[in-house]
Order: C-alpha cells, then sequence, then structure tokens
C-alpha cells in the first residue's frame, strides 16, 4: 500500500509542478527519500524471491523450492531407504550364503543439496557420517530417484562400471559428477522400486 501511495503521490507532484501550484506528497518534499525508500524496497523483494535458506555444514540447502522423497521406503528384498528432509539412511538386508550370513550395508548421512531434474526425479547428494564400510566417513555420494509417487519411488545409489559407489572428497565434486546426464551412467539397474 505504501509503494501504491508513493507512486500515487509522485504523479501528483508532477501535475502540481506543471501548473506552478505548491506541491504536496512525500515524494516532492523528499525526493531522495522517496527513492531510497523505493530502492530498499525492490531489494528486499528481489532478495526474498531469490534467496533460499542459509547454508552451513549441519544443514541441507535449498535453492527454490526443492523437492525431497521424505519417508521409510523398502523393497521386497529387506533393503530400503529412511529419507527425512535433512537426513538419509540406507541399508540392505543380511544375505546367506554356503551356510554364512553376511551383514547387511548400511550408510547414514546429512542431505547437503537437492538438485531437481523434474517435479518427480532428482538427486540428493548426501554427506556420510555413519557407515559400515571403512573409509567412507565424511565423503559425498549420489542418490538418484525418479517417478515419484505418495506411495512409490525408484532409488538408487550412484555406482561405477564396476558397481562400487561412487566417492567424492567435497559438495562441489559431488555437484559436478552426480548430474542428470550422468543418470544412465551411474544407475546400471532401477529394479522394482521402493514403497512405503
Amino acid at each position: 500500500m505504501f509503494l501504491f501511495n508513493s507512486l500515487h503521490s509522485g504523479s501528483m507532484a508532477s501535475k502540481n509542478l506543471a501548473s506552478g501550484s505548491p506541491a504536496s506528497g512525500s515524494l516532492r518534499r523528499n525526493p531522495a527519500r522517496s527513492v531510497f525508500t523505493l530502492a530498499v524496497m525492490f531489494c528486499l523483494l528481489t532478495a526474498f524471491l531469490f534467496t533460499g535458506c542459509t547454508t552451513d555444514d549441519e544443514y541441507p540447502v535449498f535453492i527454490g523450492i526443492s523437492f525431497i522423497p521424505v519417508g521409510e521406503w523398502a523393497d521386497d528384498y529387506g533393503s530400503g531407504y529412511n529419507i527425512t528432509a535433512s537426513s538419509l539412511e540406507y541399508y540392505t538386508a543380511d544375505t546367506e550364503w554356503g551356510g554364512t550370513t553376511y551383514p547387511g550395508e548400511s550408510i547414514k548421512g546429512g542431505i547437503k543439496e537437492v538438485i531437481n531434474f523434474s517435479s518427480d526425479a532428482g538427486v540428493l547428494l548426501v554427506q556420510i557420517t555413519e557407515s559400515t564400510t571403512a573409509g567412507q566417513a565424511g565423503k559425498f555420494i549420489g542418490v538418484y530417484y525418479k517417478d515419484y509417487t505418495a506411495s512409490h519411488v525408484f532409488l538408487a545409489n550412484a555406482i561405477d562400471g564396476s558397481s562400487a559407489l561412487i566417492l567424492k572428497n567435497t559438495l562441489a565434486e559431488a555437484k559436478n559428477t552426480f548430474t542428470v546426464d550422468n543418470v544412465d551412467t551411474h544407475v546400471a539397474y532401477w529394479g522394482s522400486g521402493y514403497g512405503k
């Protein structure tokens, strides 16, 4: 309302100057103040529209409005993902081979950035905090997702040609590696997906 009144007063001030009558309105009394006020309002509006949440090491980074497939997702084989707005846990079931039971894999980490490829697909950039595999803590991984619905989603950890988890040392390296162009290279098999 203030912005509209200022602009309206400015319009009236111009008419008053043309007619030679005394000017009224805040624009004529202090034009520098009015210009400054408009500039500040423009800057605040611009900052509000184009700035997401602040970034630090403990919270995810959101650029604009990012989507995360939050939920407890499980497949038919005992594997799954527990995803919140700021964390991810991945686990696989124990397996038995030749009478020996091998423990499943487990990875926990914080979601540091989300890159949406479309309204139902993207990648979560996760910094590992705990892992059953030595040497992974502190590294970054990419977890791709696609075809999200309220009850089903396809999820896949980014792996290389030897089926090893791709690990990156920094968030910048992760952003350059886990891109929409590399999905087909990093995901060999989507499987049947995960349900709630």
